[in-house]
């Protein structure tokens, strides 16, 4: 949604043809021009998210005025909120019905979910119904960090048999440790626009004035101006052959950030476009760099999303109490499996991080596809001795995991949706620090679980009593 707004001094909308339907073109590309910290642009648009009214609570556009990305392209093609129709019994796709069983009026296109359609109209397009995911919880689990210091019971979402009890198992031995120690590092989403050249020594030229150190405070500036709850917090400049990515990074608190940094990065372009002293040849608003909802070992070192880490000592008797292995054992069994998941050239250094993070995506309303990127961690176990004497038998276990690209929210996307609402409330968690912080937790829960059933001997009795009770 857009709501404009004179006499601010802050740069207006996040693209060239937004900026041009939503003010005078005189002003719009007078705004372009601004040269920071001196922002003087007369017009402002504020980006909301999630309803009629923009983020700061004003009225969306005119009416008498459509939308500025539909400006010349006619009126948008109606198309029914719900193109299951329960009256007649049909799917209608494209003209032609679809035949369905008598099971999907019943599991797909029930009636609260027919009835409910305008609930996910800026969610869901071609919209036909929801299904019913098994949700169970693990907990409580402990957690001790800086935006969460209680016990959780977490929701998380699966139809894979054994998992939650395994990772409740590994929440009962972090909480009777007396809980898991969480720490953000860093939050930021990025963006890399692509700047196409001739050849390197136009690229390097372009490079080494997109790098300047005015250049870089003249665009952090525009970005921190022109966007509401948006903070840059990295800008970086990587040539490759007669490319230029241009990675701008920024904090969009308890957003995930995404379209954000989308918005960023156009600031980028336009920046570029206009004071840079030669023609741009090329430029798009990705060229891959970005590595967006997939694993990446850019990602997995200098941070996407939320960095987080967290660790947990957990006592002897624990160990061999509820994991049923010891400290020595599982710790050296954690080692080798890492060293062969570097041998063969895995990003990833942990078990089965994915897992438990897909889960609680799902019952979260988290963008599961995130897993990808999300999923790239590393997790250490080690030897913790009780005392100068290093005994196997009465050292506790030291176990840490790190998430360098974890993506979580707590507000926009399927935030809102009332079922992902109504799983979340459980939990408690109300920013997205918070519920970072017990993603991590949660994901360091399965790995001590699995790698103990691993090197107990307890994995595959497990998962074939669990998943065939008849």
């Amino acid at each position: 949604r857009l709501a404009v707004e004179t006499s601010r001094p802050r740069l207006g909308p996040l693209s060239r043809r937004t900026m041009l339907a939503a003010c005078r073109p005189a002003v719009a590309v007078e705004a372009l021009r601004v040269v920071l910290p001196a922002a003087a642009a007369t017009a402002r648009c504020v980006v909301g998210v999630g309803g009629a009214a923009s983020v700061q609570g004003r009225g969306p556009p005119p009416a008498s005025r459509p939308p500025p990305s539909m400006e010349g392209r006619g009126a948008p093609k109606e198309r029914p909120l719900c193109m299951s129709n329960r009256e007649t019994r049909k799917l209608v796709v494209r003209g032609r019905e679809v035949p369905v069983d008598e099971s999907f009026w019943t599991k797909v296109a029930d009636e609260q979910s027919v009835k409910d359609a305008g609930l996910y109209k800026n969610n869901c397009e071609n919209y036909v119904g929801t299904i019913k995911y098994p949700i169970g919880v693990i907990g409580p689990l402990r957690v001790n960090g800086e935006h969460s210091n209680k016990d959780y019971v977490i929701p998380m979402a699966t139809h894979e048999g054994a998992l939650l009890a395994s990772y409740d198992r590994g929440a009962k031995a972090i909480t009777q440790a007396g809980g898991v120690t969480t720490r953000i590092k860093g939050r930021s989403m990025p963006r890399a626009p692509v700047f196409v050249f001739r050849n390197i020594v136009e690229a390097n030229d372009f490079a080494r004035f997109a790098e300047s150190a005015e250049t870089q405070h003249t665009v952090s500036e525009l970005v921190n101006t022109a966007i509401d709850f948006c903070k840059v917090t990295h800008y970086r400049v990587f040539q490759t052959d007669r490319k230029v990515h241009v990675s701008i990074g920024v904090d969009t608190y308890d957003a995930a950030g995404q379209h954000t940094a989308l918005y960023a990065g156009d600031i980028v372009m336009q920046y570029m476009q206009e004071n840079y002293h030669s023609k741009i040849p090329e430029m798009y608003i990705e060229g891959g760099f970005n590595s967006g909802k997939r694993i990446s070992t850019i990602h997995s070192l200098l941070g996407k999303g939320h960095s987080v880490v967290a660790d947990c000592v957990i006592p002897y008797e624990v160990v061999t109490r509820v994991l049923r292995t010891t400290p020595y054992k599982v710790q050296r069994f954690q080692k080798m499996h890492n060293r062969t998941n570097e041998f063969i050239g895995g990003i990833s250094c942990t078990a089965h991080v994915a897992n438990g993070l897909a889960a609680f995506f799902i019952a979260t309303g988290n963008d599961p596809a995130c897993v990808a990127e999300s999923q790239a961690a590393v997790t250490h176990f080690d030897v913790e001795w009780a005392g100068e004497e290093k005994d196997v038998t009465k050292c506790n276990l030291y176990a840490s995991i790190t998430l360098n690209s974890l993506i979580v929210a707590a507000i926009g996307g399927g935030m809102s949706l009332p079922a992902f609402k109504a799983a979340r409330s459980m939990m408690g968690a109300t920013s997205a620090n918070e519920i970072a912080e017990v993603c991590a937790a949660v994901a360091l829960a399965g790995e001590l679980s699995f790698y103990s059933a691993m090197e107990s001997g307890e994995f595959s009795h497990a998962h074939w009593s669990m998943t065939h009770k008849g």
